[in-house]
């Protein structure tokens, strides 16, 4: 019996200087849809780049929706608001700079069908390496999983993500003050402190990897600031008080790891930022989330869980 049964995928993406990437992409994710029940919903962040016109293109207009917002409200609001619009069963929370190959919708509509209530880990292929979801590190708190780890993920990356559209906003999505990098570990955490166990799809996608960041120095900047501070968020927000207890040390050894790697970079100033607003707005975030919380339970369930073959 499940609550959830499959009728139809929403394909989600946000949008931010977009423009040349989604060029090449987007005619791989038509071909990929076909005849399948999935729709496209964009949200674009910076309706300038001519997105709009490259959608327009090669989807017909009862097929999509174009959701432009030039105030660039972050990538955490942009899935929000864009899920928020949806009325099929699943979206697909997926980047713009990822290929489909022909067959992809196809299998992630068939392994939804299958098991509609779960959510889905779909596999990408960066920087030389092949990762299905997120992981839990000691140091870096959340990092990309590799697809050789033995153990389930600890939830999709919003990069490739299938969420039942109603746990998406059962659980508030994700949190919009992040903005971006963090918000999908943190619905990750929430969602496997509350029993939800992710599944990972053997189906691994072409990702370019952070195309809207990649030769902008302010960018990069920016980009220091938010992983320092949304790492710290993130901890306060969703841990148990004694693994938040236990964790915190770690943390801050990890920072001075983290600072020396900055400075090599040119980003030590934004990521000092980063970790000053983290510990001054930790106790806030903590206040915000009420639910159930990731803790020793979680954590050793986590790691002694193996993926399901």
């Amino acid at each position: 019996m499940t609550g959830t049964p499959f009728h139809g995928l929403t394909v989600v993406t946000v949008l931010y200087r977009s423009a040349g990437m989604l060029a090449e992409t987007l005619p791989t994710w038509v071909r990929a849809a076909r005849d399948l029940p999935v729709r496209f919903v964009f949200a674009d962040h910076q309706p300038a780049d001519g997105c709009a016109g490259i959608v327009a293109g090669h989807l017909p207009a009862g097929r999509y929706a174009y959701l432009p917002d030039p105030s660039n409200p972050g990538f955490a609001a942009g899935c929000n608001r864009a899920v928020a619009t949806v009325d099929t069963s699943h979206v697909l929370l997926l980047n713009p700079d990822v290929w489909l190959p022909d067959d992809a919708l196809a299998r992630i509509c068939a392994a939804v069908t299958a098991r509609p209530d779960d959510p889905v880990a779909v596999g990408l292929a960066m920087h030389g390496g092949e990762y299905v979801g997120i992981d839990v590190n000691p140091l870096s708190l959340f990092i990309d999983r590799p697809a050789t780890v033995g153990r389930a993920p600890l939830g999709p990356s919003g990069g490739a993500a299938v969420f039942p559209t109603a746990l998406f906003r059962r659980f508030d999505g994700f949190w919009e003050h992040l903005f971006a990098w963090g918000e999908d570990a943190d619905l990750a955490f929430r969602l496997y402190a509350a029993g939800l166990r992710t599944r990972g799809l053997d189906l691994v996608l072409p990702h370019a990897g952070g195309h809207s960041v990649s030769g902008d120095d302010r960018l990069s900047a920016y980009r220091a600031f938010l992983l320092a501070r949304n790492r710290l968020l993130v901890a306060a927000r969703t841990f148990t008080g004694p693994l938040l207890l236990v964790a915190l040390p770690v943390l801050a050894l990890a920072h001075v790891a983290l600072a020396a790697r900055r400075i090599r970079q040119g980003l030590l100033r934004p990521f000092l930022r980063g970790v000053g607003r983290g510990l001054v707005e930790a106790p806030a975030a903590r206040r915000q989330w009420t639910g159930s919380r990731f803790g020793f339970a979680s954590l050793r369930g986590f790691l002694t869980t193996r993926e399901a073959r």
